[in-house]
C-alpha cells in the first residue's frame, strides 16, 4: 500500500553522514589497536496492517466527556495514549475528556492479542469509525434544532455549524436531545484490509562502532533508526518503540544467548536472567536517533499507520555485523558477536595473514 524505503535510505544515510564516515573509516590505520567501522541494513515486518476483529464502543456524555471501552491491552506501548489522540481528532475535543476503559474480559469488546506490531493499525481505525458514529447522530440532533439538513452541517471545534454560515454554531453541550439522553453511543468495527494489497513497515538503520582488535570487545558509538510506518501518531511514544527496539536487536547482536540442552532435554540452561545478559543502559550508544519517514498510508486504513515496534527490531544486529566488518574486515553471521567468538576470529585472520 505505501513503501518508503527509498526515503528510509536516503534520509538516514544523510541524517548519519555515510558518506563522510565511509571515507574517514577507509583512511584509519590498518594497524591501530582500536578500529572504527561503520554499516547499515535494511528490513520489512511482514505483518503490522492489523486487521478485524475489532470492537469499540464510544460513549459521549451530555457534558462534553467521553468513554473509549475497548479490549486492547496497553502493554506500555501508548496505546491508550494514540486511541485517545484519534477520539479526540475525530470529535474535536481535549484530551483530558476522555476516559479509556480497556482490557477487562468483564466489561469491554472482544480485541486479538496486543503484539504483532498490529494493535495500533487494528484498534485506531476501530475507534475513528466509533467517534464518526458518534458525530453521525450528533449531525442528526443539530439538523433538528437548526433546522437544516445533517448533510449542510460541519463540525468545528466543538460545535456543529452550517457550513455556509458558521456563525450560527451550536455547541455540541448545548444540544437539546443530547441534554435529555445524556449520552450518544457509537460502536464501530474494524473492517477488513484491502485485497490484494500488503501493508508492510520498512526500516533502514546506519551505526558506527568501535572495536578494540585485542580484547574483541565492540562498542556501539551512535545509531540512527530511520522508519516508514505510516502516519506518526504521537511523536513521543513513536520515538520510545524506536529506542526499545534498537536497544533489544543490539541485544540479540551483542549479549543474549540460549545455552540450550540439544542432545537430552532441549531445555534452555540460563539459570537467570542475570546469565541470560540482557543489554542494559551501559550496552547503548548515547546517540540513538529515531528519524520517522512520516507517509500517511490512505490505503492501509483510515488513520494511515502501519506497525512499528518490531519492525525497528529487524535491521539491528546485521546493521552491527556490518559495521564490525568494516571496522575488521571479518564477516559474522551468527550472534551474539561476543568478545570471545571475535578474538579467535581475529586470531584466525591474523595467522592467515
Amino acid at each position: 500500500t505505501s513503501t518508503g524505503l527509498k526515503q528510509c535510505l536516503e534520509a538516514g544515510a544523510r541524517t548519519f553522514g555515510w558518506a563522510e564516515a565511509r571515507q574517514r573509516h577507509a583512511a584509519q590505520d590498518k594497524n591501530s589497536l582500536v578500529r572504527r567501522g561503520v554499516g547499515m541494513a535494511a528490513g520489512l515486518w511482514f505483518v503490522g496492517g492489523g486487521g478485524p476483529p475489532s470492537t469499540i464502543v464510544l460513549k459521549l456524555f451530555s457534558d462534553g466527556s467521553v468513554n473509549l471501552n475497548m479490549g486492547a491491552s496497553d502493554l506500555g506501548t501508548g496505546t491508550k495514549t494514540v486511541m485517545a489522540l484519534v477520539a479526540a481528532e475525530e470529535l474535536g475535543i481535549p484530551l483530558d475528556k476522555i476516559e479509556i476503559e480497556h482490557a477487562d474480559t468483564g466489561t469491554t469488546q472482544y480485541a486479538t492479542p496486543s503484539g504483532g506490531s498490529k494493535t495500533v493499525p487494528t484498534e485506531a481505525p476501530t475507534v475513528r469509525a466509533a467517534a464518526i458514529s458518534v458525530k453521525q447522530q450528533l449531525l442528526e440532533m443539530a439538523s433538528k434544532e437548526l433546522k437544516l439538513d445533517a448533510v449542510s452541517l460541519v463540525f468545528q471545534d466543538g460545535s456543529i455549524a452550517p457550513a455556509k454560515d458558521p456563525s450560527k454554531s451550536i455547541k455540541i453541550t448545548d444540544l437539546s436531545e443530547l441534554k435529555k439522553r445524556g449520552v450518544v453511543v457509537g460502536i464501530g468495527y474494524r473492517g477488513p484490509n484491502p485485497e490484494n494489497k500488503a501493508i508492510i513497515p520498512l526500516a533502514a538503520q546506519f551505526c558506527e562502532v568501535e572495536v578494540n582488535t585485542k580484547t574483541g570487545e565492540v562498542k556501539i558509538l551512535r545509531f540512527v533508526s530511520t522508519n516508514d510506518s505510516g502516519r506518526v501518531m504521537d511523536r513521543l511514544t513513536y520515538d520510545s518503540q524506536v529506542i526499545g527496539g534498537i536497544t533489544m536487536g543490539i541485544g540479540l547482536a551483542m549479549t543474549e544467548y540460549r545455552v540450550l540442552d540439544r542432545d537430552q532435554t532441549g531445555r534452555m540452561l540460563n539459570r537467570n536472567w542475570h546469565d541470560y545478559k540482557l543489554p542494559t543502559a551501559l550496552d547503548v550508544p548515547l546517540e540513538m536517533t529515531s528519524l520517522p519517514v512520516d507517509r500517511e498510508d490512505s490505503q492501509a486504513n483510515s488513520v494511515g499507520a502501519k506497525g512499528l515496534g518490531e519492525p525497528v527490531t529487524i535491521p539491528t544486529a546485521p546493521a552491527i555485523a556490518n559495521a564490525v566488518y568494516n571496522a575488521t574486515g571479518i564477516r559474522i553471521t551468527e550472534t551474539p558477536i561476543s568478545p570471545e567468538k571475535l578474538c579467535r576470529l581475529l586470531a584466525e585472520k591474523r595467522k592467515e595473514g
